[in-house]
């Protein structure tokens, strides 16, 4: 029995060191890519937030010029970049999926490091840009306002982790299935630029659409994420239709069926060229 005892203990410690040395792999991999993407540009790892920030001023310019009919229950700022954040996150993670790991090759050539790991690495560079968006955008909004507000933090990070989630489920499986039937990547990639623009509350606040227009748009997930986010905010916030059981749903099943195709074709990706 003590050497039973031993043995599992011994076999917890094995999974957990493995555990750990991945994790340090995507981390490791997460900051070569950053660094990479610094060296890059003009303005450093500030040029790497710039991009984003700018489209969101863009997009506010536009909506304030052209008149878009605004929600009383958030700042029109924080509002708009509730939306562009979270769908500008989940459109880069799932199209870096979608490029495959041929850039990344080179990696491979240690043991340890398998297509995953720099799939993973890509995500959460992307989750670490736009989430400290959301973040200066919230204190420069609550320093103008000299108001703090954030009802529900709980579900703002459950719904940042999820859409994270959701798009990495998604861009794995597309990669996947892309590989044996190459038009799934075409279509998704138009999907994920155009369909998803239009569905996914940018622009719009559910609640503002008649009732009969709701079923239309909120078969998408990442509405769902958008709302909630603004809802997490201002509980005041009216979400019609919207569920957070439903998102948790949509993750699950695509981080499900990705790492499923995943593990049943990682040596086609390793094969990648």
């Amino acid at each position: 029995m003590i050497k039973m005892r031993a043995g599992l203990v011994e076999q917890i410690k094995l999974t957990l060191d493995r555990l750990w040395l991945q994790i340090r792999i995507v981390l490791a991999l997460s900051e070569t890519e950053f660094v990479l993407r610094a060296e890059k540009g003009s303005f450093g790892a500030w040029g790497v937030l710039f991009e984003p920030l700018a489209l969101i001023l863009t997009l506010l310019a536009l909506r304030i010029f052209i008149r878009l009919k605004s929600t009383d229950f958030l700042n029109p700022v924080l509002w708009l970049t509730c939306g562009i954040a979270l769908l500008y996150m989940f459109r880069k993670i799932g199209i870096k999926a979608l490029t495959g790991v041929s850039k990344r090759q080179k990696f491979f050539f240690y043991r340890r490091i398998r297509p995953l790991d720099t799939l993973l690495a890509s995500a959460l560079i992307e989750a670490r840009i736009h989430g400290a968006i959301l973040v200066f955008v919230f204190i420069g909004v609550s320093f103008w306002s000299w108001q703090i507000k954030l009802d529900d933090p709980a579900l703002v990070l459950i719904d940042f982790l999820l859409t994270v989630a959701l798009g990495l489920g998604i861009g794995i499986s597309a990669l996947v299935i892309g590989h044996r039937i190459p038009i799934v990547k075409v279509l998704t990639k138009f999907g994920i630029n155009r369909l998803l623009l239009w569905t996914s509350g940018i622009f719009y606040a559910v609640y503002t659409l008649p009732g009969p227009v709701r079923p239309f748009v909120t078969w998408n997930p990442l509405l769902h994420s958008v709302e909630l986010l603004r809802h997490g905010i201002n509980v005041a916030y009216p979400i019609p239709g919207i569920s957070l059981q439903y998102l948790l749903v949509c993750s699950s099943l695509s981080c499900g069926f990705g790492l499923l195709f995943y593990f049943l074709n990682e040596a086609l990706l390793l094969a990648d060229d």
